[in-house]
């Protein structure tokens, strides 16, 4: 497949051609390609006899299962617009909100596996934003994915279903991968699909904890696990791979935030036969190819297959085939000739490798000298008794910024104590501008809902 028309017929077609190789396993059971055909199939009747019109805006609340995967790809056939939405990220109430943006008239809710409800929701006053209008005049699929919202007002992103998914290709050697991100997150859409569109299977475990992850790579025999740094901190800190066989494991992806080098470095300890590859993308571009320079390097090539990148000012820019055509709710971020300043900014390396040092607007200013927040990150996680933290600036009158952080103990040591001895061993590692000004130690998870460390020390 070298295009994105017809890219759902496409996969229904090759799911049935697939029969009785397991297309889905894990929550909601497994089922054969060719009965996630079947199953697909059969929500189009049921979305006709609910009255759903080709080219509606549907939300989807659920985990990802067979029946969600299957009623997410009947409406992609019929030229709708998917939004989903994992089911307690939001609350309820900015969900609510999130629907009547995306201009959703109609909302099917997961309360297990097979159990659903449908209704129907007013639409908002005003009028239906062009984009939506655009789309289902051309008879296109959409996706709709909402930002986190953590740095302001979520942004609604819209994306061609063709489009993004139009570059992946039949893999020569399909795996079975863990569905670890949600559906409401670029990441999972791009994992499950690359997996069916693979020939692969996507195995589902809704319970994202190190414990229930590992118990799912046991059991389901996963050969590839898609991640996140924090997660994979939290799973080393946890125990949980000793506990459980994990020989199947082959792959290890990491993204949506920079890698720290120490929990690298542990990983690959841990995991010694694993191949470990750090990816990269957007909502705004979809994910890109990569290719990381070794299994413990932070250095990776970026773009390929119709992607392009430019560093401008040591900041990454993105022109991307599956760039999303717009936000429902905010101005394109794009350049006239279709550039995305992703605001990350990168070291490039002599042979044109690159290494992702994390947003531009997260360096610490320290009196003119910038400090990037995840090398000392990768100091205070050396110290005994850390098990995370997250870097940040504060305003300060006299050097503009300082370096402040937070982390979680693992140990009993009294909290003052424990500031006190890691701002002697940052010290001990760091030249004076990087070194915390305050330590403080947080008695919250340092992650959101999504497995990212969160934005600023607490």
């Amino acid at each position: 497949m070298t295009s994105g028309e017809g890219t759902m017929d496409w996969l229904l077609s090759q799911l049935q051609d697939r029969g009785d190789a397991e297309a889905m396993a894990g929550h909601g059971g497994s089922v054969t390609c060719a009965r996630l055909a079947e199953r697909t199939t059969g929500w189009l009747a049921e979305l006709d006899r609910l009255g759903v019109a080709g080219g509606e805006t549907v939300a989807i609340v659920g985990s990802p299962s067979p029946a969600t995967v299957a009623l997410f790809m009947a409406i992609a056939v019929r030229g709708g617009v998917v939004v989903p939405f994992a089911p307690t990220d939001p609350p309820e109430e900015q969900r609510t909100r999130r629907i009547a943006t995306a201009h959703a008239t109609r909302v099917i809710e997961f309360d297990g596996p097979e159990e659903w409800t449908f209704r129907t929701v007013q639409a908002p006053d005003e009028p239906r934003p062009a984009l939506l209008t655009k789309l289902a005049g051309a008879g296109e699929a959409g996706l709709l994915l909402f930002s986190s919202g953590s740095t302001g007002e979520s942004k609604a992103a819209l994306l061609s279903l063709p489009r993004l998914l139009g570059g992946f290709r039949a893999s020569p050697r399909p795996r079975r991968t863990l569905q670890f991100m949600a559906l409401d997150h670029i990441g999972g859409v791009n994992t499950l699909f690359r997996t069916l569109l693979g020939g692969g299977t996507v195995v589902t475990e809704p319970r994202r904890t190190p414990k229930h992850a590992c118990a799912a790579i046991e059991q389901h025999r996963v050969q590839v696990l898609p991640t996140t740094p924090t997660f994979l901190n939290m799973l080393l800190l946890s125990g949980a791979h000793r506990d459980h066989d994990l020989s199947s494991l082959e792959l290890v992806t990491y993204g949506t935030e920079p890698m720290r080098e120490v929990t690298l470095a542990q990983a690959a300890k841990a995991f010694p036969g694993v191949r470990f590859k750090q990816t990269y993308g957007l909502t705004e571009t979809g994910i890109l190819p990569t290719r990381s320079a070794a299994s413990d390097s932070l250095r990776m090539d970026v773009g390929g297959h119709g992607f392009t990148t430019d560093v401008r000012d040591g900041v990454l820019w993105i022109k991307s085939p599956s760039s999303m055509l717009g936000y429902l709710n905010a101005p394109s971020p794009f350049d006239e000739d279709g550039w995305l300043n992703t605001g990350d900014a990168v070291e490039v390396a002599d042979d044109g490798t690159l290494r992702v040092l994390g947003r531009l607007s997260a360096l610490i200013n320290v009196g003119g000298e910038k400090v990037s927040p995840t090398e000392v990150e990768n100091v205070l996680l050396r110290a005994p008794d850390v098990g995370d933290v997250i870097v940040s600036g504060r305003p300060n009158a006299v050097t503009g910024e300082i370096v402040v952080a937070a982390v979680e103990a693992t140990g009993t040591e009294e909290p003052q104590a424990l500031s006190r001895r890691l701002r002697r061993f940052c010290a001990e590692h760091l030249p004076p501008h990087k070194v915390p000004a305050v330590i403080t130690v947080s008695d919250v998870p340092l992650h959101g809902e999504r497995f990212k460390r969160k934005g600023g020390a607490v």
